[in-house]
């Protein structure tokens, strides 16, 4: 009892001197772990939550959203990383890769599409309407597809392996 006393009056002492720093720190770390529970409880799957990141992994793959970091995978080192926009969700796994990007110019799209048709030139499909540029196209290992809402101003990028 008398350690637990001790414990919690360090406790104490430490939040009261600290300032609101650490002790902010700490609070965040605490709900972060509550938040990742819950997920994991509800989901059944792998949960961590860093700052305004969240990762839902298991074994076939993760989905993961905020962040904002293009991802870390074999299969999108295929591609040239886009840079003109804001990273909102990925999800990954060996055979695919999504990833879903907002405020995106039109023209940043224009001239990423440009570059994917260079090296993407087999079975390759191309739709344009007032609203949505799409385009897919593979080359001997993997397939790409990207559309672009016009409107919207969003980016989604699917990669995946070619069937063997």
């Amino acid at each position: 009892m008398k350690k637990l006393l001790v414990l919690l009056l360090v406790l104490a002492l430490i939040f009261s001197v600290a300032g609101c720093g650490v002790k902010k720190k700490i609070e965040n770390k605490i709900g972060e772990a509550i938040g990742e529970k819950i997920i994991e409880g509800a989901t059944g799957q792998k949960v961590d939550i860093e700052g305004d990141k969240v990762t839902i992994g298991g074994k076939e793959g993760s989905l993961t959203f905020g962040g904002g970091q293009w991802p870390d995978n074999d299969l999108v080192k295929s591609i040239p990383e886009f840079r003109d926009g804001k990273i909102e969700a990925v999800m990954s796994s060996e055979e695919t890769v999504t990833i879903a990007i907002e405020e995106v110019e039109q023209r940043a799209f224009e001239n990423y599409l440009a570059n994917i048709k260079k090296n993407f030139t087999k079975d390759t499909f191309e739709m344009t309407t007032n609203e949505v540029i799409s385009y897919s196209g593979a080359n001997e290992k993997i397939k790409v597809h990207l559309s672009y809402d016009i409107p919207g101003k969003s980016m989604f990028i699917a990669i995946g392996k070619q069937a063997e």
